[in-house]
């Protein structure tokens, strides 16, 4: 923790600016810096990355991916795309969960609209169904089977993608956060 040279305010690491040997906060900074200082609306804000959007979508790609393979090593979904069989299966709630999460999530990287918690629940929500379909699939296989890889990958990347939705904690580096 510093304080500011200038006005002594109390300054967090990521306020505190070194300028010309001092420590300036954001708010002394324009007038140490005299007529050369950018102003403050000419400096962008950046969003904070979107390393959980990147996450998520390869979470729910490789849940989708794993639909392709079998699900069992013999009989129901033991051919390729073993997900998707004629009858109805914890597999099929897996592939329709990735489907709809790597759906959801590539129209949200297409039209980049403002975050919304909602989008967060959503993709989380999808994620939580893409684990549960593929732990299902593992603890209660078709009769008379043994479940195989598909399952698995389908367990891992729903709770991958469910676990990316979630907020951190702590703000995003290079987020302003006002002080009191």
């Amino acid at each position: 923790m510093a304080r500011c040279d200038s006005c002594g305010r109390p300054l967090c690491l990521t306020c505190a600016t070194p300028v010309r040997g001092r420590v300036l906060g954001a708010e002394c900074l324009s007038a140490a810096l005299g007529p050369d200082a950018v102003p403050e609306d000419a400096i962008r804000v950046r969003r904070p990355s979107s390393a959980f959007g990147v996450v998520t979508g390869f979470a729910f790609a490789l849940g989708l991916a794993a639909t392709v393979l079998p699900w069992s090593r013999f009989g129901m979904g033991a051919e390729p795309f073993g997900a998707w069989g004629r009858t109805v299966r914890w597999s099929i709630l897996a592939g329709v969960a990735a489907a709809a999460g790597s759906a959801l999530w590539l129209a949200l990287r297409v039209w980049r609209p403002a975050p919304r918690t909602w989008m967060r629940v959503a993709l989380g929500l999808l994620g939580g169904l893409l684990a549960a379909g593929g732990l299902l699939a593992v603890l209660r296989p078709p009769p008379f089977t043994r479940t195989w890889i598909g399952p698995w990958i389908a367990a891992s990347a729903g709770i991958l993608a469910a676990a990316s939705t979630v907020r951190p904690l702590r703000p995003p580096r290079g987020a302003h956060t006002p002080h009191s």
